[in-house]
């Protein structure tokens, strides 16, 4: 059972099995290091990944419902609120690391603070009721802006997660994250995971900082 004792979610655990990572990033000030570049197709990047050794993980269908907050405007304060669920592939190839991920998780997510990346504060929770919670919200004047969903085939390189992702209504991307606990980590962080990307064959002057939210509201607006 988990208990969110404040808004550091310091976390205090009634049992005594081991803490995955993504476990971890919940219960502590994590900074989601996250670099996303666009793609024309996904079969040779596939073929890449494997040959400088990725290890593929598995597939998902991920659903994220964006609010907005009543008070300001989070596209002004550059911050996010999502409830997302997500779903595992039936009958694909899977193999979990850190720890199974929730069905269900609201996140927050702060300002972006690296000019390189899409770096920025994150704070999520894990959540047994959606449904519930997304009342809980609309009753405090929270207002859904939109519905972004996207199939993610996840790898491991290095430690990084790396996932191909078919946005819907947006298009193909690569994107690469780790998460650290200390913020003079970033850089760093950022550097391996332009490294991958060179690996690749990519170029890491081609990533967005742009969100999927953001990409996703662009094309609606076209």
């Amino acid at each position: 059972m988990w208990i969110v004792a404040s808004p550091n979610l310091h976390v205090e655990r009634k049992d005594l099995t081991p803490v995955s990572a993504f476990q971890k990033s919940m219960n502590m000030k994590s900074f989601e290091v996250e670099v996303k570049v666009p793609l024309e197709t996904s079969e040779d990047i596939r073929v890449s990944l494997l040959e400088i050794g990725g290890r593929l993980l598995h597939t998902e269908t991920q659903s994220d419902t964006y609010y907005n907050h009543p008070c300001k405007s989070f596209e002004d304060t550059d911050e996010a609120l999502r409830l997302r669920s997500r779903q595992m592939h039936p009958n694909t190839h899977r193999v979990i690391i850190d720890g199974e991920k929730p069905s269900f998780e609201l996140t927050y997510k702060g300002p972006r603070i690296d000019p390189k990346s899409k770096t920025r504060l994150e704070l999520s929770l894990v959540l047994e009721d959606p449904t519930s919670a997304d009342s809980i919200l609309q009753q405090l004047d929270f207002k859904k802006v939109a519905e972004v969903v996207k199939i993610r085939t996840f790898y491991d390189v290095e430690g990084t997660t790396v996932s191909i992702d078919d946005v819907q209504d947006v298009g193909l991307f690569l994107e690469l994250e780790r998460v650290v606990y200390d913020e003079n980590k970033i850089d760093e962080t950022r550097e391996s995971i332009f490294n991958i990307l060179r690996k690749l064959g990519l170029d890491p002057s081609t990533a967005t900082r742009t969100s999927y939210l953001e990409l996703y509201l662009g094309s609606r607006s076209t």
